[in-house]
């Protein structure tokens, strides 16, 4: 027989009763309290650190614990949620750079200008031919399904008096919604949904009109469950009941945004009718409820992923809308390129342009899209780790707390900051470590490989043990952490290794095409990450080539901008799903150019070509 113990989780307050020798991961996950597991709970990333407070714990696995945390933490109480387990009644502390936190979430985005010519609308049937509604619909060619029917009967005499309103949709075949008493016209709703690795992010929209109600953003649901995609996959494979588990959390992420629209704006979930959601291809798989583990299975082998969208009703996904609603997500073009990418170009407008343009969103990973109207050839780059904070000695999302942007003075080399929330930092995320290298490499701190310079004598520069020097961004007195904020030349390995692969990943595009970094007129910046990107930073460190003739745009959300337009217009959806025909697929890893090409960027900024000015003007940077 099982014996329970309760753990309580501070600072919340929470308490959770679990069998003794549950792993405190665990036992978070069943309080509902947000714990922060790159990995899923396998014991690799070292990013669930909890304290324990009180109580009697044991450890699963001491070497790999020993191995995560400093000596200094293991001081201090710390232990890995994932790697101890709960023996007796206890309490844990969980500090702030283990929370999830408040994120700085992206529902921003540039959308051209569009007239609505939705597939889902409502008509109106008097009162006078309510007695011949099934003739009226049989004439159409549009059967009722039991669920109307059933409908229609419960209100008969309603109609009979007041008429009736029919929800039609017309995508690919003409069919019945729902039926409602009375003149409802002016209430047609749908969603635009981003379906995001870490976030996700919903508009609720007025169909008719295209008018954008209102935005709403959330965590995903799955972050509880690994915050990588590999971990989630993982877990749907690990578990039998893990893939349903995966689809109801986005689900129920999804329906708890719509809960506060409906309560905001006094809409009835009945009266949304429709839905367009875009994510990635592991997102979209797990969204729609189909096994991701053919995605991963083998990277040496091609998996021919289907280029159509998937069709769906809110019933079948568990969705908290009108139950005959239709669901289309954007179809995916490869193992790496999904929906969320194919929102980004029709979003960009790239794919109606007669000149080449280069289309980059940066997230998790780094999506690349190069070409024009007639030709899109696209790949991937595992880039997001490090700049997600994963294997970073400080590193943390972009949350409250974390810092975003950094300056070093010329003369002192004191750095200056900016931190989410305006409150005391707690960490350094993507956009604030692209910063601080960049700055670090301009003014001479550290040289094209990476490395301290030993001549430069500075009190924000010291040795840092096995993690080689570091440079102390924020001393431990002005952190929320209480220790010091820095970054070591392992963590600034790792970022130009992230870095590395993303310009590689550009570079292979424009080699595949024959072109230079002279005939890309446009540059579409898009996701999250991007929006908040120092272009200049991300060149100067060499994870974006210098395009010397380019106009930069920022589109902001692209995936949410894709759905928004496959949702309200005809001609985009259309456009949705040329593209994603169109698109060619480049797989980065059995590609024979890209070693050459990651391995170049080893050395900042990169290979000459691509930093046609900025190469030669680092090479005669020397600090004083």
């Amino acid at each position: 027989m099982n014996i329970m113990v309760e753990v309580v989780f501070q600072p919340y307050g929470a308490k959770v009763a679990v069998p003794r020798g549950t792993a405190i991961l665990e036992a978070a996950l069943k309080a509902g309290i947000g714990i922060r597991s790159v990995c899923g709970g396998r014991g690799s990333c070292g990013k669930c650190k909890v304290i324990v407070v009180k109580g009697v714990v044991e450890a699963i696995h001491r070497g790999k614990e020993r191995e995560l945390l400093s000596e200094d933490e293991v001081r201090q109480g710390y232990v890995l949620a994932c790697l101890t387990r709960v023996a007796g009644d206890c309490e844990v502390f969980i500090p702030p750079e283990s929370r999830f936190g408040r994120a700085k979430l992206l529902a921003e985005a540039l959308i051209p200008r569009v007239s609505p010519e939705p597939y889902t609308y409502k008509a109106y049937v008097d009162s006078r031919k309510v007695e011949d509604l099934r003739a009226f619909l049989e004439g159409k060619g549009i059967a009722m399904e039991q669920r109307v029917e059933k409908k229609v009967a419960e209100y008969f005499d309603e109609l009979l008096l007041d008429g009736a309103t029919l929800t039609l949709n017309s995508y690919r075949k003409l069919n019945l919604i729902d039926v409602d008493p009375g003149d409802s016209r002016d209430k047609l709703y749908g969603l635009a949904i981003d379906v995001g690795t870490t976030k996700v992010v919903v508009a609720l929209v007025d169909i008719a009109s295209g008018k954008i109600v209102d935005v709403g953003s959330e965590f995903n649901r799955q972050l509880i469950y690994g915050e990588d995609l590999v971990s989630r996959i993982a877990h749907a494979m690990d578990r039998a009941e893990g893939l349903g588990e995966l689809q109801k959390a986005v689900v129920d992420t999804v329906n708890s945004i719509v809960a506060a629209f409906t309560r905001k704006h006094s809409v009835r979930t009945s009266d949304i009718y429709e839905v367009a959601a875009a994510g990635n291809t592991v997102m979209t798989y797990l969204f729609v409820g189909l096994n991701p583990y053919q995605l991963i299975k083998s990277f040496k082998e091609r998996v021919d992923i289907p280029r159509e969208p998937y069709l769906l009703n809110a019933r079948e996904l568990g969705l908290s809308i009108n139950e005959g609603a239709n669901v289309y997500v954007l179809p995916c073009s490869g193992r790496f390129l999904g929906g969320d990418v194919i929102g980004d170009v029709i979003a960009s407008g790239m794919s109606f342009s007669n000149d080449p343009s280069l289309l980059i969103d940066i997230g998790t990973n780094v999506e690349v899209v190069l070409g024009c109207r007639n030709w899109l050839i696209g790949t991937t780059g595992a880039a997001g780790p490090a700049f997600e904070g994963w294997g970073l000695k400080c590193g943390v999302r972009a949350i409250e707390g974390a810092i975003e942007s950094v300056k070093i003075d010329q003369q002192t080399l004191k750095p200056s900051y900016s931190v989410i929330g305006g409150v005391k930092p707690m960490g350094i995320c993507g956009s604030g470590y692209i910063d601080l290298l960049a700055e670090l490499f301009r003014h001479g701190i550290v040289d094209p490989l990476g490395k301290f310079s030993r001549d430069v004598k500075s009190p924000y520069i010291r040795e840092g043990g096995l993690e080689g020097c570091e440079y102390v961004v924020v001393p431990a007195d002005e952190s929320d952490t209480g220790r010091d904020i820095v970054v070591t030349e392992k963590d600034i390995a790792n970022l130009i290794d992230s870095k590395s692969a993303a310009c590689a990943a550009i570079s292979i595009l424009l080699k595949k095409m024959k072109l230079s970094v002279h005939d890309v007129f446009r540059i579409y910046i898009c996701g999250a990450f991007g929006k908040y990107l120092n272009i200049s930073s991300a060149i100067a460190i060499g994870m974006i080539p210098e395009f010397p003739k380019a106009e930069v745009v920022y589109i902001g959300n692209g995936s949410l901008a894709g759905a928004y337009l496959a949702l309200i217009s005809r001609k985009y959806r259309e456009e949705a799903e040329r593209i994603a025909r169109l698109l060619s697929s480049i797989d980065l890893m059995s590609d024979a150019d890209f070693m050459d090409e990651y391995l170049a960027g080893f050395v900042m900024p990169g290979r000459k070509e691509l930093f046609p000015t900025w190469w030669e003007a680092s090479r005669r940077i020397k600090r004083l």
